[in-house]
C-alpha cells in the first residue's frame, strides 16, 4: 500500500460515517450562506438599481458602481467558499476524533472475541469516549480477575 493510500486511510477511518458527518456540517454552512446571499442580493440589487439609475451621474460612473457591486459579490462568494471548506475541515477533524476511538473499540472487541483477554482500549490524548474506554477497561479487569 502506498504512503498516499495509508494517509487517506488514516484520515478517513470510517468513510461512510465521516463523510456523512462532513456533509451535514457543511450543509448547515451552505444553507446559512445561501440564505444570507439571497437576502443580501435581493435588497442590495433592488436598492442599488434604484439609486444608481435615478441619479444624475453619467453612464461611465454608473457602470463603475455596478462593477464595484459585482466585485463585492465575487468577494463575498469567495469568502463563502472558504467558509465552506473550513467548515468541512472542521467536520473532518471532529469526525476523526470520534471515528478513531470507535475503530479502536472494534479492534479490541475482535481481539477479545478471538481469545485475547488482555486486550484493552488505549485512546489518543485528543480522542472522544475516554470515559467509555476507562469503564470498559475496568470491566475487563474485573472479568479477568473473576475468571
Amino acid at each position: 500500500m502506498s504512503a498516499k493510500n495509508r494517509s487517506v486511510k488514516n484520515i478517513l477511518i470510517n468513510p461512510a460515517y465521516q463523510l456523512k458527518y462532513i456533509f451535514w456540517v457543511s450543509s448547515a454552512g451552505i444553507t446559512l450562506i445561501a440564505c444570507n446571499a439571497i437576502i443580501f442580493y435581493s435588497y442590495i440589487k433592488e436598492n442599488y438599481s434604484l439609486l444608481v439609475d435615478l441619479s444624475p451621474m453619467d453612464d461611465a460612473a454608473k457602470q463603475q458602481l455596478y462593477s464595484e457591486l459585482n466585485a463585492i459579490l465575487i468577494k463575498l462568494g469567495l469568502v463563502s467558499l472558504i467558509f465552506i471548506v473550513l467548515t468541512a475541515l472542521l467536520g473532518l477533524k471532529l469526525s476523526h476524533s470520534t471515528a478513531g476511538p470507535l475503530y479502536h473499540f472494534k479492534r479490541v472487541f475482535n481481539d477479545i472475541k478471538n481469545g485475547n483477554k488482555d486486550a484493552r482500549v488505549r485512546l489518543r490524548p485528543g480522542d472522544d469516549f475516554k470515559d467509555v474506554a476507562s469503564a470498559f477497561n475496568e470491566m475487563m479487569d474485573s472479568v479477568v480477575k473473576k475468571g
